[in-house]
């Protein structure tokens, strides 16, 4: 009996001491509140739980936005810089994905008192003064392409050639259309003349070279065989470039690839597609009959005809202005833009081995001039601006005056990271960790420019930043 009463005792002493631990438990121990993503369709746009304001859905509409996890707006204010001269890359205190309080009495500008997706706050960044309106009267370009793809590539064409005096000859095949190409040519301010031609492409090419030599002026100093996806960030800044060239010589002024297999396929050669240029008594020389016509029997691409009809028949070589981008690179090329070098004089390839709409990227030109166009902001939040292409933030971060190149194109033709170093060096391996939102659209809106920034997320929604450009 005594020992099942001590026994009794033990069972009671348990159970006491198990309610104890249980309701501890339960009203004790910390509560963690899990996070539930819920959705609503509007418009027929899936938005999710952590969208905190009513976003632009006709905007969305036409970003092809299906899921959206975020949209923030942000007001950036471009004063001019007393100095003439900045940095590349500028450090910025502010952040970018600054937080809106809910009792935040600061106003914005009045045309977005009711905008709840706006940051109240505008950011300020210095800008250079815009040059003046660029006159290239004495610069001809030349492209060989159809009707089509000239036309498609005349918003890029009017950001570089539109109001400047330079004239454009293009060669195409026939086509009835072209009287409402000239217009829409003209309503932009290109100077631009269309000759048709049935010749095959690579023959069409070369007969660029006869053509500007025919249409010559006695002021022009430069003749430019290109291609209908060359694209020239600034004018203003060609022009300069080309200063630093003797045009009174035979003279040959183009780039090479920037990967080495691209260079033992095709030569040492100005490459087409980021502008050749040429010297008026060059370009009379390849045009004189008996060399053309001996040159246009060349079985090959058309500015690989260019460069060794120029070496067979003329004492000219390439001088190599490593500014003249051919870009030669498929896929994902944020890694060139995003580095902190000065803009390149021409890009290519833009709408075919990648896609980066230069006359969209461009358009914040219109309130900051040619200059701001790529430049970079480092924001005090980690994020990094580069104007008209990306905004992103670094795994490792990535601090102003880092010249290297991130490395984020697929390799073509065999090359490898010491292809690109002649071109592009120093370089750094692919940043797998960086999150980026891509520019994907703007809008001229009067005195202001809208870009639109966007992290594509199919699972989670896409992340939408807006930035609303003003001059101060």
């Amino acid at each position: 009996m005594g020992a099942s009463l001590v026994w009794r005792r033990k069972l009671l002493r348990f159970v006491v001491l198990s309610c104890l631990v249980t309701s501890f438990t339960i009203f004790l121990w910390p509560r963690f509140d899990f996070h539930r993503v819920t959705t609503q369709t509007v418009s027929n746009i899936t938005i999710t739980s952590e969208v905190d304001c009513e976003p632009d859905f006709n905007a969305l509409r036409r970003l092809n936005v299906e899921k959206l996890s975020q949209y923030v707006r942000r007001e950036v204010v471009a004063v001019e810089s007393p100095s003439d001269s900045l940095p590349i890359a500028q450090s910025l205190d502010a952040p970018l994905f600054q937080k809106k309080p809910k009792d935040d009495f600061h106003h914005p500008s009045p045309e977005y008192l009711h905008d709840d997706c706006l940051i109240p706050q505008p950011v300020s960044v210095q800008v250079l003064a815009p040059p003046k309106r660029a006159d290239a009267s004495h610069i001809d370009f030349g492209v060989a392409t159809t009707l089509e793809r000239l036309n498609d590539s005349l918003d890029a064409f009017s950001h570089w050639a539109g109001y400047t005096n330079a004239r454009i000859f293009a060669l195409i095949e026939p086509d009835d259309r072209t009287p409402q190409v000239l217009l829409k040519a003209d309503a932009l301010g290109i100077n631009l003349s269309v000759s048709e031609s049935s010749e095959e492409y690579q023959r069409r090419y070369f007969s660029l070279v006869p053509h500007l030599a025919k249409n010559m002026r006695s002021t022009t100093k430069w003749s430019c065989v290109m291609d209908d996806d060359t694209f020239f960030p600034s004018m203003s800044a060609l022009i300069k470039g080309l200063k630093e060239y003797d045009h009174t010589k035979q003279t040959y002024v183009g780039g090479l690839s920037e990967s080495i297999p691209q260079v033992g396929v095709f030569g040492l050669m100005g490459f087409g597609g980021a502008g050749v240029f040429l010297s008026p008594s060059l370009i009379q020389e390849l045009s004189r009959p008996e060399v053309f016509e001996d040159c246009q029997r060349m079985d090959f691409t058309g500015d690989r005809r260019i460069s060794l009809c120029i070496y067979q028949y003329t004492a000219a070589r390439l001088t190599i202005d490593h500014r003249l981008r051919q870009l030669d690179m498929m896929g994902d090329v944020s890694g060139f833009f995003e580095a902190e070098r000065p803009p390149p004089l021409s890009v290519h390839h833009w709408k075919s081995w990648f896609h980066a709409d230069m006359a969209k990227a461009s358009a914040v030109t219109e309130v900051c001039g040619d200059t701001c166009f790529l430049r970079q902001w480092h924001f005090g939040d980690g994020w990094v601006l580069t104007n008209g292409f990306s905004v992103v933030k670094y795994s490792n971060e990535k601090k102003p005056g880092d010249r290297t190149m991130e490395l984020t194109w697929d390799s073509h033709n065999g090359a490898v990271f010491e292809s690109y170093l002649h071109e592009l060096g120093p370089l750094r391996p692919r940043d797998d960790g960086k999150i980026s939102y891509l520019h994907e659209d703007a809008l001229v809106d009067g005195n202001q420019v809208h870009q639109w920034y966007i992290h594509r997320d199919a699972e989670k929604g896409d992340r939408v930043l807006e930035l609303i450009w003003r001059s101060g």
